[in-house]
């Protein structure tokens, strides 16, 4: 039976939620991808989940926004960008989301405040640099 506030024991709790990204510049992995729909506003938005050893972040973009051109415009620039990012060309969007998985890209988290709110958000993406394998041969060809 529940007996309101008091003495609720809260000591077997463990938050195993990992961090958010604090305010800076951050390489990361997108270890998730997705298109949402709100079809109340007929909107689509780009779901992009980015984590590190340090936390995680979730962006939304705006595919289609039919109340805006100009949010439309903005998300769609923010994808060309991020696809250049990761070493995509950039002319159109690849023909799955699940081709973002996995992939590694640097990103900008700021400060935004919103109707009085303030959070944290991504607001832009930039090339990582991505180890290359370096084999060496023993044999030396000549």
């Amino acid at each position: 039976m529940f007996n309101g506030f008091a003495n609720i024991d809260l000591s077997t709790l463990k938050d195993d939620r990992q961090a958010m990204l604090d305010v800076g510049k951050h390489e990361v992995t997108i270890n998730d991808a997705k298109v949402e729909a709100n079809e109340a506003k007929g909107t689509h938005q780009l779901v992009l989940n980015y984590e590190n050893s340090d936390g995680a972040i979730r962006q939304w973009i705006y595919l289609n926004h039919p109340a805006s051109e100009k949010a439309t415009e903005i998300g769609l620039l923010q994808v060309k960008k991020l696809l250049i990012a990761i070493g995509h060309d950039g002319e159109s969007t690849p023909d799955d989301v699940s081709y973002l998985r996995g992939k590694k890209v640097g990103i900008n988290v700021i400060n935004d405040e919103y109707n009085g709110t303030v959070r944290k958000k991504v607001n832009y993406h930039f090339p990582v640099k991505v180890e290359a394998s370096t084999k060496i041969d023993d044999e030396i060809p000549f």
